[in-house]
């Protein structure tokens, strides 16, 4: 929601999802923030790969919906079968409508580019997408990415952050109908079962020690339905978002008052509008953007889901699950109903 609207700003280049995809649903986080230099056409191939958890999705039909590649249309280049490149499954159809073309002029500028950091290629990408479609700033959104914020400002040390916060409640149930989180979670469990990642070895000398309701999801012989059906425990959701909410509320606490905007989905559904003239006041003054905020508070709807509509007992014991984050969360000014 927030990435779509940021696209509909005049002055700002919104780049969604950008490390949702390069870390393959979080399967490739410590390569996405190694601090080893890499020319530009390894960067490239870095970053328009075709991952394995993504590709495993779309092979089998159950990416996330904001997998927005057309990849089932006849007019374009990578499909379900071929695999999509990590930077065109959102990212790059979130600019524009052609993003085999966007596709092949980033390829033939960033293989040039000389060796470097990885933060200092990312850097170089944003800054040049920002300029190619005319636009001052860019601003990257990627959901669950408060576990990766050192990571982060390791690499971008003078970066203005916001921090979109969500009840937990919520957040857990939306965890649990995500494919991504679906796909992470299931195929770590596997790989501890079996001694190794399932998707890059065949070793299946230790299956006997997966359980039966796991072996659908072997890539070898995935079952899309199965996956379609299978849900994490809620509470292990919550559990998992109260983690996060922890580690990542400390990293930012550290950040000067100036560096750090704390927004509320649900003072977002709210005031949509209130809240957009927030974060362009926060962006900068020439950000600021009253037709802007207006037409796009009027795109804000509610969510498909909320936790007050869980049985009691359910919702008693998500809240638990959720309460070490809640907890962190009124530390930090943020206060919700438990």
């Amino acid at each position: 929601m927030l990435s779509n609207m940021l696209r509909e700003h005049p002055k700002v280049l919104s780049l969604s999802e950008f490390y949702g995809c390069i870390i393959d649903y979080g399967a490739r986080i410590l390569p996405a923030f190694s601090s080893e230099p890499m020319t530009g056409h390894e960067f490239w191939d870095f970053i328009a790969t075709r991952t394995p958890l993504i590709s495993l999705c779309f092979r089998h039909g159950v990416e996330p919906a904001e997998s927005i590649y057309p990849c089932d249309a006849d007019a374009t280049r990578f499909s379900r079968q071929t695999g999509i490149p990590a930077i065109a499954v959102i990212p790059l159809p979130h600019l524009t409508e052609d993003p085999d073309r966007l596709f092949d002029v980033l390829r033939n500028q960033v293989s040039g580019w000389p060796s470097a950091t990885l933060g200092e290629h990312y850097r170089h990408l944003f800054d040049w997408l920002a300029k190619h479609f005319g636009k001052p700033l860019w601003v990257e959104r990627s959901g669950g990415m408060i576990l990766l914020t050192e990571l982060l400002m390791g690499m971008f040390p003078d970066a203005r952050l916001v921090h979109v916060v969500r009840d937990g409640r919520d957040t857990a149930i939306s965890m649990q109908a995500h494919p991504g989180y679906r796909i992470f979670l299931i195929m770590t469990a596997l790989a501890e079962y079996l001694g190794v990642d399932p998707l890059a070895s065949s070793d299946r000398s230790r299956i006997d020690h997966v359980p039966a309701e796991l072996r659908s999801f072997l890539p070898e012989n995935f079952d899309a339905d199965a996956f379609r059906a299978f849900h994490t425990p809620l509470p292990q959701c919550g559990e998992l978002w109260a983690q996060s909410i922890v580690a990542g509320l400390g990293i930012l606490h550290a950040l000067p008052p100036d560096r750090l905007l704390t927004l509320c989905y649900e003072d977002i559904l709210a005031d949509p509008k209130g809240q957009l003239d927030i974060l362009a006041r926060y962006l900068g003054d020439e950000f600021i953007d009253e037709d802007w905020s207006t037409r796009c508070a009027a795109t804000v709807r509610p969510p498909r889901s909320t936790w007050r509509d869980l049985p009691e007992d359910d919702a008693r014991a998500l809240t638990e699950a959720c309460r070490p984050g809640f907890e962190a969360l009124r530390g930090a000014g943020v206060r919700y109903d438990i």
